[in-house]
This record gives C-alpha cells, structure tokens and sequence, in this order.
C-alpha cells in the first residue's frame, strides 16, 4: 500500500522542480535578452550549435559547405571538451568552447544560430536562444514520422512547453514536411524553408562511399543488410521479437547469401540501457553493431546499406532517397501510436513487407536480395511525398536563405 506522506513529498518534490525550471528560464531568458538588446549584432557569423557528443549530421554538411564561402564566418560551437578537441584539430580556429569568456563574448555579439539537435531550452544551457534577439535556424535530424513538440502530450504538460525552444526558421524536404513542423512547433508557415537537408547532398553525390569507412570495417563491401529501429520513449525495444526466432537460423540465412547484420539501437535507446538484451544475437559472426560510437555519422553508412529493416524511425525518408529496398517489424505498432503517435498512414507510407515472424523475415529478405526492385514504384510514390527535391543543392538553398537575412 503506497504510504500518503510518500505521495505528498513526492508532489512537493515535483511542483519543485517545476518552480525551479521555470526560474532558471525565466532568469535565462531575461539576462540574455537584456545584454542581446545593448550589444550590437555581428550578421556576418554564423554560430552552429553543436548539442551532441558527435560532429555528424545537418549541421556538420552545412557548415562544411558555408565554411567556403565569404560572406560568413562560419563557427562551431561546443560545450562538450572532448568534441572541441576533435573539432578543433580538423579546422583550427574556426571552434569556440562553449565554456569560456570568449564563447559568451561571441554569442552575445552573433546574429544567426544554426541547429540540428535541440527541442528543448535546456539543452544550451548555461546559454538560452532567444528568438528576439537572434535568428535561429533550425535543421532538425529527420523528417518527422511521430508526432512532435506540441503535438505530443509531453509538451502540452504543465511546465513542459515553458521550456520548448522557440525558432526563427525551419528547414523542411516537403510541403507536407511543412505542415507537420508549423503544427508542431506553432510557427508561421513563413518561418519554414523548403530546402532539403544539408546531408542529403552527401548521401546523393557520386563518391559517397567513405573508402576509410570501408578500410575500417571491411564487411561493408558485402551485403549489407541495417537494422534501425526508433527510439520508444523509455520502453523496452526489442530486435526480433518473434515466437519462432533463433539465432542459429538467422546466421544460417546470412551465411547462405553472404550477408551481414548491422544492428544499430537508437542513441537515446542506447544511452538509457532501454534495449532487450540478447547475447546470443552479437555472438553471431555476422552480426555487428553499428551504434554511434563504432558509426557517428548514420548518413556515411547508409550508401552500403542493400536492406533497411526498421519501424518508425525517420531513417526511413532518407533511406528513400538511394531507391533501395526496406522492410519493417513494426511489432508493437498500437501501443506506439497510443503514447507517441504517426503522423501518416503507416501501412501506405512504409513501403516494404511487414514482418511478424522470422520465416517472414528471411522469405522476405531473400525476395528483396534477389530481386531489389520489388516494391520500387511504391517507394518512388512514397518518397515524392517526402522529398521535393532529389539532388544536391539543399546546402546552396539554405545557404541562400541565409544570406537573405542580412
């Protein structure tokens, strides 16, 4: 029987925390824009954010590209001392610690912030982006498949939405992208930019097949087959959760066809042990974890990959770009929707079969490496509705943007 005085502290302990975060913010949110207001505005920089332990995704494409041109100068920016170490070995002087005076000094000054990662305000702390004072540019990490920001329970609770990191501008791959990032953030949709995402120009190009990848882990010259599943908000993932399933049959099903497994549990996942464990799977030959910290950059990988396997992960949109085949185990699909939601019909826009045993997985697989272009034209009709544009401007769109705002 739970204990009355429990559940009062344990009320107290959160109403609490709930004051606590609002004046942190609160006092954030006004010490900056005071000394934003006083201080004159340099727009010739263009600060990115780097929120991750890693240098990867949109904003490692966009600052390589802007790093070029002449009317920025364009700077990372880092609050994680192992990253400003690697960063800052590739392109001296052109990295700020987040953690110094002269960070502080830079920011107040900057006029355009660029992000990928960062939903929350809490994220930049001891910093705060306030969207009076700066331009604060948006990129994201992925076309939205779940619901997000407001339209999410979490975000609608009291105190939650205090904390949502508001933006100036967005980048989106599509109108229906659009809609789906002004109903989630509550923004004009004035504020979005159709330009694509600044890793796509790498993951279209000729040569996007990293040999140093490749040297690395040699396997990657075989079939290659990744699974990635989402991330499920604290549950439990599980990667083959079928009654008939062994590992012996899987490794016999690889081994037939001179396949390899790359399993890549989704960060957050990863990070809150929030994974099923199965030893037995990694003691497989051919199977290999591809997590960040053996692949940083999913988008470097993806070119070997011959089979994505998924389930609601946004992986899917720029898996369609490279017309390859996909499939899904979308095993616990009503209890997904019921707490995280899906923005569109899953059935018509996961173009690929649907596994819910392991005789359908390795039948289906073996379909799909025999013949690649089986379900080709509905992944074709699928990706028109994600992605506007199929090529290799979407750094020189955003750039474009950018320089508007001068």
């Amino acid at each position: 029987m739970i204990n009355k005085d429990s559940i009062v502290r344990r009320f107290i302990n959160f109403i609490q925390k709930i004051i606590f975060l609002h004046l942190v913010v609160f006092c954030l949110r006004n010490f900056y824009f005071l000394f934003e207001k006083l201080l004159r505005k340099d727009k010739n920089v263009a600060l990115f954010f780097l929120t991750e332990e890693f240098y990867y995704d949109n904003s490692k494409y966009l600052f390589e590209y802007m790093r070029e041109k002449n009317d920025f100068n364009s700077i990372l920016f880092t609050a994680n001392k192992d990253l400003y170490k690697e960063v800052n070995e590739k392109f001296p002087g052109e990295v700020t610690y987040a953690w110094s005076m002269k960070a502080l000094k830079l920011f107040l000054r900057t006029k355009n912030v660029i992000i990928s990662y960062g939903t929350s305000a809490a994220v930049f702390f001891p910093y705060y982006l306030h969207e009076k004072c700066k331009n604060i540019i948006y990129l994201g990490h992925g076309t939205p498949v779940k619901q997000i920001g407001y339209q999410t329970p979490v975000w609608n609770k009291f105190g939650k939405s205090y904390q949502l990191q508001s933006y100036s501008y967005l980048t989106a791959c599509s109108d229906i992208e659009c809609l789906m990032l002004a109903s989630g953030f509550r923004v004009s949709l004035n504020q979005i930019w159709i330009s694509g995402m600044p890793r796509y120009d790498y993951l279209l190009s000729e040569n996007n097949k990293n040999t140093n990848l490749l040297q690395e882990h040699p396997y990657l010259n075989k079939k290659v087959i990744l699974y990635a599943p989402t991330w499920r908000d604290g549950k439990l993932t599980e990667f083959f959760p079928f009654e008939d399933y062994t590992p012996d049959q899987l490794q016999k099903f690889l081994e037939i066809n001179d396949a390899y497994l790359l399993i890549r549990g989704h960060k957050e996942s990863v990070k809150r042990k929030s994974i099923k464990k199965d030893t037995a799977l990694f003691n497989l030959d051919r199977v290999k974890k591809a997590e960040q910290d053996k692949f940083p950059d999913v988008t470097q990988l993806l070119p070997f990959v011959d089979i994505l396997i998924t389930d609601y992960s946004s992986i899917l949109v720029d898996f369609l770009l490279l017309d390859k085949p996909m499939c899904f185990i979308p095993y616990d699909l009503a209890e997904y929707k019921s707490y995280q939601g899906i923005l569109l019909d899953y059935e018509r826009n996961t173009p690929g079969k649907k596994f819910t045993s392991m005789k359908e997985l390795t039948s289906g697989l073996q379909d799909y490496i025999e013949n690649p272009n089986q379900d080709q034209e509905w992944r074709q009709t699928v990706c028109r509705t994600y992605h506007q544009f199929k090529d290799q401007e979407n750094c020189l769109r955003i750039y474009k943007n950018i320089v508007s705002l001068k």
